[in-house]
């Protein structure tokens, strides 16, 4: 090949041909797209699973069906305002079924029983129930012998405070705030013994002043039958004198 051809050579081979000055075919371009492939490409991957719908309602935990009343009476998210002087109290009747129970009707003296509080909505529809809290929810016993006197207080009145310390002052109370379904029920366990009380200083500095001055136990009660209730920090309800809502009762006999 002499000079002069090599810039033709040059000029077919940049211009598609080979070196003998063959044109090479040009491969064809589909520029059509595939909807099959294209919905693979953009299909969500199958292993991640449904994303969370992040504006579906959230449940209240403040309302339930079957409550232990003891948890969701310290659950923060329940406290609602302080009620109003203003404010009236609802009527339960035929609404709210109270009940006390105890684990045996007979204990021996100086003898222990669980009491177990039960609140049943008996209506159709929610209802909420309102609870003083000061700070912690208290559901303190009352015992009383047959001719109605309470025999778990001390005789007279409780001792003066030692010298130098400062009057009790209570602290200020909330009020929490549950909602019992239609027919749902809401319990409580609460201890109770069959003993005499005594007035306690030496716990003065561990009794929070809501609970009233501290009492210990001094001996076992004497046989008979007696009449046990538990005073709930049940608030805005309408009731009797014979506090039949607050303060249901039991009879426990003592033997």
């Amino acid at each position: 090949m002499n000079d002069r051809m090599l810039p033709l050579l040059v000029l077919l081979v940049a211009c598609g041909g080979d070196a003998a000055g063959n044109q090479q075919p040009k491969q064809a371009t589909n520029t059509k797209t595939n909807p099959d492939e294209l919905s693979e490409t953009n299909d969500v991957d199958s292993d991640a699973g449904p994303k969370a719908d992040d504006t579906a309602p959230k449940k209240d935990p403040c309302v339930g069906f079957e409550i232990d009343l003891s948890t969701l009476l310290m659950n923060a998210a329940c406290e609602v305002p302080n009620p109003k002087p203003t404010d009236k109290s609802v009527d339960t009747k035929g609404k709210l079924d109270v009940a006390l129970t105890a684990s045996s009707a007979t204990v021996s003296p100086g003898g222990h029983a669980d009491l177990t509080l039960t609140l049943t909505n008996k209506s159709g529809a929610p209802l909420p129930l309102s609870f003083t809290l000061d700070p912690t929810p208290r559901f303190p016993t009352e015992t009383y012998d047959a001719k109605n006197k309470r025999v778990d207080m001390p005789a007279g009145n409780p001792p003066a405070l030692p010298k130098g310390m400062p009057p009790r002052e209570a602290t200020s109370h909330e009020t929490a705030r549950i909602t019992l379904v239609a027919n749902a029920t809401a319990k409580l366990t609460i201890p109770w013994d069959a003993v005499k009380m005594k007035w306690a200083p030496d716990k003065l500095k561990g009794t929070p002043a809501e609970s009233g001055y501290p009492r210990a136990p001094a001996g076992p009660l004497a046989k008979g039958v007696y009449t046990v209730r538990v005073a709930m920090p049940l608030v805005l309800v309408f009731e009797g004198t014979d506090r039949e809502v607050s303060a249901p009762k039991t009879t426990i006999t003592v033997k």
